[in-house]
């Protein structure tokens, strides 16, 4: 997603790179399973709408810089987000599994003595 962002200005009709964007958003939507997750991607699918669409990215321009390219920081801040929450939720997981395996371990205290 972050290369289609940078190689595609924006600020015009795209259908095929809106298609391809929203693919591979439902695409990491479906392989994850965490609200935070599919809200980030979700806001990156309707930012998508109006950078490559042909008005959409209008509103969004402010006096020292392009609606498009508002547009375009915003997707690359919600991806550098969902990132970052796919690395907390990989540490946690990762957490998790190394506590499951220190308790298993851990000698039976009932047996010993």
């Amino acid at each position: 997603m972050r290369d289609l962002i940078i190689h595609h200005r924006g600020g015009s009709r795209n259908e095929q790179a809106l298609r391809k964007l929203w693919g591979l958003s439902r695409k990491a939507a479906a392989a994850i399973d965490d609200s935070d997750c599919k809200r980030l991607l979700s806001a990156i699918d309707g930012y998508g709408a109006d950078l490559f669409s042909e008005s959409g990215h209008l509103k969004w321009a402010q006096a020292q810089i392009s609606g498009a390219d508002f547009l375009r920081l915003q997707i690359l801040r919600e991806l550098d987000d969902f990132h970052a929450r796919l690395l907390h939720l990989q540490l946690e997981a990762t957490r998790n599994e190394a506590a499951r395996l220190a308790a298993n371990l851990r000698p039976d205290r009932r047996s010993s003595g």
